[in-house]
């Protein structure tokens, strides 16, 4: 009997049919899934399984021109604690303690490293231990998982404080910084210049870091570790510096500054004398051969991380040790400034080099401000204008310009502007030209510009200035109005020795002045250190060295006037040009002891026993030996 038809038997097998296909279609997937794909996903677990750390490289060093370093490294021993061992209180407190840091500045630093990295890479707790430290972690090992002393490149400057504002410091990167620099390789940890030449050299100092690959297991502890890429230690530097010069120039600007405060020097002493600048300069070339400014501070200090104790000294508001003066700050150059009067006026034509003027002591053409001294100079020219400071003879010179004439000149010389050193935070000082008066005097200061400010401009009283442009500006009138660009590196070198960068001289300007207005402008220079100057050269002249400068005084209310020196040596065939700044040294005489001294170390020439400038053995030392040795009236110690 034949079986009645069941539709439901063919949907079953129709479907089977359909799983069947399915299944085979997926396993064929599958298969080539994981053929096809092995590979990738070895690849992927292995990534899993290795971390890359990096080691940082040693910087590069920095030299002097005699290739005395001012900057290096040393080895020493820096602490890291790894994942998940950061996370344990028990260890925590142990390195607390042995470290002798809180544990609260341990967990800080975690956090900050963990919030910018992966967590599997060591966190640096400390720079620089001591051995006792290094001592106990290794022997007390088993108590402290996690827990490792790495050997490290630590920055150090052998000769402390010398070329401090120059150099700068190393510190370890901000998270700001971090964000800045994170698209050229930089990474948590690392160190990076602050300030200074290590900062505006960064990239040629800093090296190449290597790789260390550690391989971790599933609680991202370390199995084992190879070093898979040596760290490539960074270029170095050969600066223009003589550190010689540039240690007379620090202890001669110290030296004057302890003179002026304690002894009697004219009506002084003057006890607030604490701080100034005094810059080098290679006339021919731009190249600057020292570069002090006082106060000044220890670049050590930053290596292995400040205390907030010494940072907290260092930001003194008073004396701002951390500021180079010689760049960051402008001054009112005072009488320093006459020779750039002078030069604007010849080239203007609205005086001759010889034409004379009467000086009675008062100007009556401008509210009557008076000369420096009361009874005025009577008739003098160019040479003898500089050579006694008239003042009237140079107000009449700014009265006769204006003040366009005067800033024009002013900006063939470099100043307005920055010189371009290859140091960060340079100023660019202030020149008052139209737009500057409009912005300046009239809308900041409600003070709209009148003929008592351009005369008071033509003798240096308003214009602002570094110590820098001045040197710059001293050297130009030495090289025939040739305007250089100051430099502090003269080349770059590797770890061989071979020149990476080398950075020639170059000129940037040119002051366009008559050879005859240009030697008289020079003749009054000389007779400014000669008898009836005012510098202090006529007592105390240097034996066979021929040579120009200018005092000058800058007003400085309600505190006491600052004191400025400028100078250019040889004057037959110029060398070097200086240029020093003391705040609150009241005179411009005052100041000019340290570019005697300055002069005498390069020119090689003695000091008799006598001369200010003859810097004692027992200074800075011991000051109490002095305070017998000479007559001082001051208590500003």
């Amino acid at each position: 009997m034949k079986k009645p038809h069941d539709p439901s038997r063919g949907r079953i097998r129709a479907l089977t049919f359909l799983i069947l296909i399915t299944f085979f279609a997926l396993a064929g997937q599958l298969s080539r899934l994981s053929l096809a794909q092995q590979g990738q996903f070895l690849q992927s677990a292995e990534q899993q399984r290795l971390r890359s750390i990096p080691l940082f490289a040693p910087r590069g060093a920095i030299y002097d021109r005699n290739m005395v370093p001012l900057a290096q490294n040393r080895p020493a021993y820096s602490v890291f604690i790894r994942y998940p061992f950061y996370e344990r209180e028990d260890i925590l407190q142990r390195l607390s303690a042995i470290l002798e840091i809180p544990v609260s500045e341990i967990t800080e630093r975690v956090k900050q490293k963990t919030a910018l990295s992966e967590y599997y890479e060591p966190v640096r707790l400390k720079d620089d231990i001591s051995l006792e430290q290094y001592t106990t972690i290794v022997e007390r090992g088993h108590e402290l998982p996690g827990v490792e002393v790495q050997a490290q490149a630590v920055r150090v400057y052998p000769n402390k404080e010398l070329a401090a504002h120059m150099l700068g410091y190393v510190g370890e990167i901000s998270d700001s910084e971090l964000e800045e620099w994170k698209g050229k390789g930089y990474l948590a940890g690392e160190l990076i210049g602050q300030t200074g030449l290590e900062a505006y050299y960064e990239e040629y100092l800093r090296g190449e870091p290597g790789v260390r690959q550690i391989e971790i297991n599933n609680s991202f502890e370390p199995l084992s570790e190879v070093v898979t890429r040596q760290p490539e230690p960074g270029d170095s530097l050969v600066l223009t510096i003589d550190s010689k010069l540039q240690a007379t120039a620090e202890r001669a600007l110290a030296w004057d500054m302890w003179r002026i405060r304690n002894t009697i020097i004219g009506d002084g002493p003057w006890p607030n004398a604490r701080a100034g600048a005094v810059v080098v300069m290679e006339v021919k070339t731009g190249a600057i051969l020292a570069m002090a400014s006082l106060p000044t501070f220890d670049p050590n200090l930053f290596a292995t991380g400040i205390s907030q104790a010494d940072y907290e000294t260092l930001q003194d508001p008073l004396w701002t040790p951390m500021i180079n003066r010689a760049v960051q700050k402008a001054y009112q150059p005072g009488s320093t400034w006459k020779m750039m009067t002078s030069a604007a006026a010849l080239d203007s034509g609205v005086i001759g080099p010889y034409d004379q003027i009467f000086c009675n002591g008062v100007y009556d053409k401008a509210g009557n401000p008076k000369d420096w001294t009361p009874f005025g100079h009577g008739h003098v020219d160019t040479i003898g204008a500089l050579q006694g400071s008239c003042d009237i003879y140079y107000y009449e010179m700014g009265y006769r310009m204006g003040p366009d004439v005067m800033s024009a000149k002013a900006k063939e010389f470099g100043f307005g502007s920055k010189t371009g050193i290859d140091l960060g935070g340079e100023v660019a000082g202030l020149l008052p030209d139209e737009e500057t008066r409009y912005r300046v005097w009239e809308q900041e200061l409600n003070d709209p510009w009148g003929i008592g400010h351009t005369v008071s401009s033509a003798i240096g009283q308003i214009v602002q200035v570094t110590p820098l442009q001045l040197a710059r500006y001293v050297a130009a009138l030495g090289n025939e109005g040739r305007v250089m660009k100051p430099q502090l590196v003269q080349r770059v070198v590797d770890t061989e020795g071979k020149t990476v960068k080398e950075i020639a001289p170059e000129q940037v300007g040119q002051v366009e002045i008559h050879p005859e207005h240009l030697e008289a402008i020079l003749a009054g220079m000389v007779a400014v250190d000669t008898p009836g100057g005012t510098s202090d050269y006529a007592i105390y002249p240097l034996p066979g060295l021929a040579k120009g400068g200018k005092t000058g005084s800058a007003e400085n209310p309600p505190r006491d006037d600052y004191g400025l020196y400028v100078s250019l040596a040889p004057i037959d065939d110029p060398q070097i040009a200086i240029a020093v700044v003391i705040e609150q040294a009241v005179h411009g005489s005052n100041t000019s002891a340290v570019a005697r001294a300055i002069e005498a170390a390069y020119f090689n020439i003695a000091l008799p026993t006598y001369d200010p400038a003859n810097i004692p053995k027992e200074f800075p030392a011991n000051t109490q030996a002095l305070r017998n040795k000479y007559r001082v009236y001051g208590t500003g110690e």
